[in-house]
């Protein structure tokens, strides 16, 4: 069989991880993830984690949790440089960013 190249296999969740509070078998799901800093607040919906349906502990996979805590800290610092940076009379700067996949 041909590969196809640069074709990106797409990773596949456990679905027998345990929870880390109840030892429930956790449900592979979309989660949103909530950050608040100096006043700001970002949302990243549809996160893929794990999500004990006895007692509701999130489980998000590390390398994808690290990337999103990179991504975040990164809008929040260039959101600080850019109030900071903003006139006077013209601040805040702005109050929010909407960011979707399409």
């Amino acid at each position: 069989m041909d590969k196809i190249p640069n074709q990106k296999k797409s990773k596949v969740m456990k679905t027998n991880k345990p929870c880390p509070e109840c030892k429930t078998i956790m449900d592979p799901k979309k989660t949103t993830l909530h950050f608040e800093r100096e006043g700001f607040y970002a949302d990243v919906e549809n996160v893929s984690a794990y999500i004990c349906p006895k007692c509701g502990t999130r489980s998000i996979p590390e390398k994808l949790a690290t990337g999103i805590g990179k991504t975040v800290e990164t809008l929040f610092k260039s959101v600080r440089e850019t109030d900071l940076s903003a006139e006077k009379e013209l601040s805040p700067a702005f109050s929010g960013i909407s960011f979707h996949k399409v």
